[in-house]
């Protein structure tokens, strides 16, 4: 059976493809071209959505604000250029600046970015049979078991063994500061957090 992953960069998407591919006997039918609607990354959910059935398998990974800003300090050079993260106004707040591997770029429009993507995927994301995947719960070994069940029973994807196989994803450490992260805290959606967390 053919499925999707849509998320952002650096939301475990290729973890999310890696785990699903051990487990179940699923063909992966996403595009690897930018241009593309099922391209995994694609933010605009209504295009994505438009070419899939209701009963469309499909996993939407998703990353904690906080720390998908950390996941970009360690690996998201190009989404940074990408975005134009790193194209902030002379008078930006220097509190707000995030530096990594040689880059400075805006805390407040990565987070104007990540909020912008899931807000428009709740709107469209009904249109597939959907499981959401929290990359920030994935050390939970309960609750990757949960979600590779649901993946079964909901997207009724074919299981390949009679266990699980789970596979660590590596560690990423804060590298915030405390404003930093009060400003995230701040900023975040009470409506993103109630759809991508429950």
């Amino acid at each position: 059976m053919k499925y999707y992953i849509f998320g952002m960069p650096q939301s475990g998407t290729e973890y999310a493809k890696k785990l699903i591919d051990i487990n179940f006997y699923a063909e992966n039918n996403n595009k690897n071209d930018s241009g593309h609607w099922s391209w995994v990354h694609n933010g605009d959910a209504e295009n994505a959505t438009a070419s899939l059935f209701q009963n469309t398998p499909l996993v939407f990974t998703y990353a904690e604000l906080p720390k998908w800003i950390n996941s970009l300090v360690v690996d998201g050079q190009q989404f940074i250029h990408q975005c134009g993260l790193n194209d902030y106004p002379d008078y930006h707040d220097a509190a707000l600046l995030i530096y990594s591997q040689e880059t400075r770029w805006s805390l407040p429009k990565a987070v104007e970015a990540w909020t912008n993507f899931h807000v428009n995927w709740i709107r469209y994301i009904h249109r597939s049979n959907h499981l959401i995947i929290n990359k920030s719960r994935i050390d939970d070994q309960p609750y990757l078991i949960d979600r590779l069940s649901k993946i079964q029973y909901r997207l009724e994807l074919k299981k390949k063994m009679p266990n699980w196989t789970l596979i660590e994803e590596k560690k990423i450490l804060n590298s915030l500061t405390d404003n930093q992260l009060d400003y995230i805290q701040n900023k975040v959606l009470t409506e993103i957090q109630d759809f991508y967390e429950r």
